[in-house]
């Protein structure tokens, strides 16, 4: 049976990806891995050369027992790129949702909850654009005050701030595109968000759909 790896830094994201899994292809294991303090560690510390290590570490050795290895803290992001350029089954959960964001039309506004994964976030736009050889045109909105409703699992209180941020600055925009969620946890506020006719991609349906067709 194929499997998938996933790397979280949320223990929340294990049951995001069961219910994600076993509504798109149920057939696939999953190995489910929480390293919670390497996000409280990067955003204390940044990325260092020592966290590096750590997580390439785990996922080249999760990649030797799975299908697919998939990395779903946007912070950590970087590191799995790192791992991907020799390791084809490793991939960040970010990386297939903006491939398909820039394809559309409009700017693009792409939204985040921690200001540790800004940087590492516009690299990856920036790249997805011009991969696609087109315009660089977005911008993104830091929702950090939604953040501490997540770390206090209110979900919901979390949904709604995102949706109010991003409401408002779609209200001043000119030729809004799409809303890109970019982190995994922001997955919550999507359907609020699709309730306000609001384009809306998150990045755990395209990274399991992408998952699944590497398996395929």
């Amino acid at each position: 049976m194929p499997s998938v790896a996933l790397l979280h830094t949320a223990e929340v994201h294990k049951e995001t990806f069961s219910h994600l899994f076993q509504a798109m292809a149920p057939e696939i294991t999953l190995d489910q891995i929480v390293q919670e303090d390497w996000l409280t560690e990067a955003r204390e510390n940044g990325v260092t050369s020592e966290l590096s290590e750590k997580v390439q570490k785990l996922l080249t050795e999760a990649s030797q027992d799975n299908d697919v290895v998939i990395c779903t803290c946007s912070t950590l992001g970087p590191i799995a790129d790192l791992v991907a350029q020799k390791n084809k089954k490793v991939f960040r959960i970010d990386r297939p949702m903006m491939a398909e964001a820039v394809k559309s039309q409009g700017k693009l506004l792409v939204v985040v909850c921690l200001e540790s994964t800004i940087e590492a976030t516009k690299e990856l736009v920036v790249e997805a654009f011009e991969a696609e050889g087109k315009p660089i045109h977005f911008e993104i909105l830091l929702c950090d005050q939604a953040w501490p409703f997540f770390e206090d699992g209110d979900i919901l209180g979390f949904a709604e701030a995102i949706t109010q941020d991003v409401c408002e600055r779609v209200e001043t925009m000119l030729n809004p595109g799409p809303i890109v969620l970019a982190q995994a946890s922001m997955m919550a506020a999507a359907p609020l968000l699709m309730e306000r006719d609001l384009p809306v991609l998150t990045s755990p349906i395209v990274a399991a759909r992408t998952a699944i067709t590497m398996v395929s």
